[in-house]
């Protein structure tokens, strides 16, 4: 009681000392209401983090008790009749989970570590994790769905709801600094796919994972690193945790793993997308007015599809803007994959303000064709916003692509790059000092920048990453690509070669190895053999369908080249029927 008293005392007589001191020196009383303000906004921050840290750590240990105490965080099997119950599974998880921690201490120390200090600077090397903890408490999986439409013979495709509310300690040193991370929170609907199916043990060709939109992620920051869990900084902090799981494990971003020798991993990676959507941003009215004393705002709209992420410009004080914004993305998945809208209003000075959103089920847009519709703005007073929408599949036909590069609108792309790269071999190293490089791919053509993974200390390094890039006119595009060191920045090779090429070759496909040129002079004296970086590369023309060729698109999923071409082929048929308003 004594300390307590005497905490409260100590605070209070901390604030009048400082508001003493600024008035002496002249400072507004502004100011202090200033960091009053940004004080309570992060008091109550952490108020509600901590809410949600029990809430969701109650629910490991009493589910039932936890979800009739809060009531509207109800878990997705309730509401949905085809998620099923696997407490069987949790049970199992649970008793796993000591051996799960100490297999994923091994990989931070083993595989994760030796990555990020080979992507660290000289300086920087001295990075460790220090200690890794995983907890008691296990992710639990709230429910599972099991697709039994729309999937062929040969996979089984389901979405597995996962919660982690654990309590889990990392921490890390780096120049004599240490950082952690604990109470980290995660929820999301991964999906796993399961093809193609064999005859041979165990039955599964190989494995996918990935998130179809990016999870809900949040976490609290010890030591060194509290500096940053602040308003501002961990907004920052967060949004580069979530693009980095993004760039991994977010469609398009895969896992994927073959469980049998008869499946190459390449055949596993290297599918054509199902199709490609295109989204035309019109217009927006009634919005909500969030410029105080303005009546008026500042309004933006935000298209994410899977970890594709497109942004209109800003229309300044307009409740009715006008944009006419085109956008297009790659959609690898059309069950359980939504294009989300959101609109917001630009704030200069703080953070911006959230207008509504509205949710469309990608399957909706793929059995219509095209869609041209007004949609209301969910979670806000009043919205509406009115979006042209229009589904393509793919086709090998050359003969179609002078005609649909004829009609497209101006920002939209005829023609699809799909490339795989396999490998590279005998690069140099560095430079004698540093001895074998830690190698990068940089891709790069028409608008677009791409990076493989870097390989740490290796002069053969396998990537085996495939990319997908959407071209206007594939006759005038040329593909750069250059290998370089991250450590040193230095070059080892580049090479490039024409697009057009492709429309030639049989299927427009080609698999060949390219030789790397322009080394510098360091890597020509040490003599290295030819350096060869491998690709497979596929350029296919975007064509519109009808909506039976879509029905039997979708009957029919892929499980190696051959069956590709052959799908895609059924989609040669325009249709001009596809206008619907």
């Amino acid at each position: 009681m004594f300390f307590s008293l005497f905490g409260r005392f100590f605070k209070g007589a901390t604030i009048l000392s400082g508001a003493y001191v600024l008035g002496m020196f002249g400072f507004s009383p502004s100011w202090i209401l200033v960091i009053v303000f940004l004080w309570l906004v992060h008091k109550k921050k952490l108020r509600d983090k901590d809410i949600r840290v029990s809430f969701n750590q109650d629910a490991v240990t009493d589910e039932k008790g936890a979800i009739l105490a809060r009531l509207e965080d109800l878990p997705p099997w309730v509401f949905f009749p085809d998620m099923e119950q696997v407490e069987w599974l949790n049970t199992i998880i649970q008793q796993l989970w000591p051996y799960i921690g100490h297999f994923v201490e091994g990989v931070l120390r083993e595989k994760v570590e030796p990555a990020i200090r080979a992507n660290l600077p000289t300086n920087l090397q001295s990075f460790k994790f220090e200690k890794v903890i995983l907890g008691d408490m296990p992710f639990r999986i709230g429910g599972v769905r099991v697709y039994h439409e729309n999937t062929a013979e040969d996979e089984i495709i389901m979405d597995v709801e996962i919660l982690y509310s654990g309590d889990c300690r990392f921490s890390l040193r780096i120049k004599g600094l240490k950082a952690g991370i604990k109470d980290v929170q995660l929820h999301g609907m991964i999906r796993i796919e399961m093809k193609p199916l064999v005859r041979q043990v165990p039955l599964v060709g190989g494995l996918s994972f990935y998130f179809l939109k990016p999870p809900a992620i949040n976490f609290d920051l010890t030591n060194f690193t509290n500096i940053l869990d602040t308003p501002g900084l961990s907004n920052i902090l967060h949004k580069i945790i979530v693009e980095q799981l993004s760039s991994v494990m977010v469609l398009p971003n895969k896992i994927t793993l073959s469980l049998t020798e008869s499946v190459p991993l390449h055949l596993l990676k290297f599918l054509p997308p199902a199709g490609v959507l295109q989204v035309e941003v019109l217009e927006a009215k009634q919005l909500m007015a969030s410029d105080l004393g303005f009546g008026s705002t500042d309004p933006y709209v935000i298209v994410i599809v899977g970890s594709q992420e497109f942004r209109t410009p800003v229309i300044t004080n307009d409740i009715n803007p006008v944009w006419n914004h085109q956008c297009e993305a790659i959609v690898n998945q059309v069950e359980g994959l939504t294009l989300d809208v959101e609109v917001m209003d630009e704030d200069k000075t703080s953070r911006d303000d959230f207008l509504g959103r509205t949710s469309i089920k990608i399957s909706s847009v793929t059995m219509a064709g095209r869609i041209n519709a007004w949609y209301p703005l969910e979670e806000a007073k009043s919205g509406w916003i009115h979006l042209e929408i229009a589904w393509l599949t793919l086709t090998d036909n050359i003969n179609h692509l002078e005609t649909i590069m004829h009609q497209r609108k101006s920002d939209f792309s005829s023609s699809l790059l799909m490339l795989f790269i396999d490998s590279a071999k005998n690069l140099p190293d560095a430079s004698q000092a540093t001895g074998e490089p830690n190698p990068q791919l940089k891709l790069k053509i028409a608008k677009y920048v791409r990076y493989t993974s870097v390989r740490p200390k290796t002069n053969n390094p396998v990537w085996e990453e495939n990319f997908s890039f959407l071209l206007k006119n594939p006759h005038s595009h040329k593909l750069r690509l250059e290998v370089t060191d991250v450590k040193s920045g230095k070059s080892l090779g580049n090479c490039s070669f024409q697009v057009s090429h492709l429309l030639q070759e049989k299927n427009n496909r080609s698999d060949q190895t390219l030789k790397l040129q322009g080394s510098r002079d360091e890597i020509l004296k040490y003599k290295v053999p030819p350096t060869d970086i491998a690709t497979e590369s596929t350029n296919r023309t975007i064509k519109k369908t009808t909506e039976n060729t879509i029905a039997r698109g979708n009957e029919a999923q892929v499980s190696d080249n051959e069956q590709v071409t052959s799908i895609l082929q059924l989609n040669d048929s325009m249709n001009s029927s596809l206008e619907v308003p």
